[in-house]
């Protein structure tokens, strides 16, 4: 099973939700730590689907 079939649209629309108010509440963001932000949620979403 690849990413794009453990992500819901939910999952997936929470994501983008989450780094859109990051991005407004910062006035500078380093795109590696944003990267590592968005890596880490999508293995969190994806790791708790493979348990159920």
């Amino acid at each position: 099973m690849n990413i794009a079939e453990k992500l819901t649209q939910q999952d997936f629309q929470e994501l983008l939700i989450k780094i859109y108010k990051r991005g407004q509440e910062s006035k500078h963001i380093e795109v590696v730590d944003l990267v590592e932000e968005i890596k880490q949620h999508i293995i969190s979403v994806c790791s708790s689907k493979e348990v159920h």
